[in-house]
């Protein structure tokens, strides 16, 4: 009788393994003919196979998350998505604050904005905001909020949460941590000034070759077109302007005052403006000379006007973008797409194209 209500049971039991393997596989082939595998629904486990903390019920979750210190609650944010949206600022501002309102000295180690904790010499005292909050914000947050007033000046202080200060680099405008140097080589990162070396050697040759055009526009029409008043008193003009606009330039690199950058920077638009018009008629003018005269000096003087006249069009391109509050150092901002760094490294070519604007 034992024997039989034995084999029973092992029928049973065979029975019931059999039914659940063929309904197992039955799923299994329906999940795959509508195109579901079983890896590719969403888990609840661990990297070992344990059940995750999303698994728990939510005042659970909020439960553990309570007591988590901010190390641990800030890798969790970032490690699993849901907890982005759980996980704020404002989140963990109350949980690491006391009853009387005191903040836990641990929030400086964490940026106020991104929740990110990147160390304290990577963190810079925002002072901006009252002494006794939380204040601490990172190099990529600062960077995105930085001011126009603040990329003018010359070797801007910051100060670091863990109590070093730090300097703007002048190419990108990212902070520079300098620890207690006050080496000036050391308030610019080191391949920012071999970057800044060769855009001040480029802006130096074509400014040459700018002058020179001048120059050599003005000789032409003192010279060779000495008998034509249309070609050299717009020429003459022209050189006038250009002897000005060096002058206001040199103005407005070395002043420090935000009212004078400004009106220089307004004066030079203006000059460029006003130069157009005579380069345009003077190569106009050696046009109809070389109809008239003929030979390859006509042509020679022509070219030089009219390159002189797209340096000026390019001139007016760059200054226009400047004074419409355009930061050619945008281009160093973090997280652009493709479209935007090819626009913003237009912009910034044509701007640099007309000056160096540090």
């Amino acid at each position: 009788m034992g024997s039989l209500s034995n084999s029973n049971s092992i029928e049973l039991t065979t029975t019931n393994i059999g039914t659940g393997t063929s309904t197992s596989t039955r799923r299994a082939v329906r999940e795959e003919h509508r195109g579901v595998r079983p890896h590719d629904a969403p888990s609840s486990t661990g990297p070992n196979g344990d059940a995750g903390l999303d698994s728990l019920p939510l005042e659970l979750q909020f439960l553990i998350l309570s007591h988590l210190d901010l190390a641990s609650l800030i890798t969790l944010r970032h490690t699993y998505p849901l907890y982005r949206q759980i996980i704020t600022v404002e989140v963990v501002r109350k949980q690491f604050t006391d009853a009387d309102g005191r903040l836990d000295p641990v929030l400086q180690s964490c940026c106020t904005e991104c929740l990110s904790m990147p160390g304290l010499d990577r963190l810079i005292v925002d002072t901006t905001r009252p002494s006794h909050t939380w204040r601490s914000i990172c190099f990529r947050c600062w960077r995105d909020r930085l001011s126009r007033e603040n990329s003018r000046k010359h070797w801007p202080l910051v100060e670091m949460v863990n109590g070093d200060y730090g300097y703007i680099c002048h190419f990108c405008t990212w902070p520079v941590h300098s620890g207690g140097s006050n080496n000036r080589i050391k308030q610019m990162h080191a391949p920012c000034r071999v970057r800044r070396f060769v855009v001040v050697i480029t802006w130096l040759i074509m400014a040459i070759i700018q002058f020179g055009l001048g120059m050599l526009a003005a000789i032409l029409a003192w010279t060779m077109f000495r008998h034509s008043p249309t070609v050299l008193i717009p020429a003459s003009i022209d050189f006038g302007l250009a002897i000005l606009a060096l002058c206001i330039f040199t103005v407005r690199v070395g002043t420090l005052n935000e009212l004078t950058y400004t009106r220089a920077l307004a004066a030079e638009l203006v000059i460029t403006f006003i130069r157009i018009p005579p380069v345009t008629y003077t190569a106009r003018e050696t046009v109809i000379s070389e109809n008239t005269q003929g030979g390859p000096l006509p042509k020679f003087g022509f070219g030089v006007f009219l390159i002189n006249l797209i340096f000026r069009l390019l001139d007016v391109i760059g200054y226009t973008l400047l004074n419409c509050g355009y930061d050619p150092r945008s281009i160093f901002l973090g997280g652009l797409s493709l479209k935007k760094k090819l626009l913003y490294g237009f912009c910034t070519f044509m701007v640099w194209f007309a000056f160096i604007p540090f």
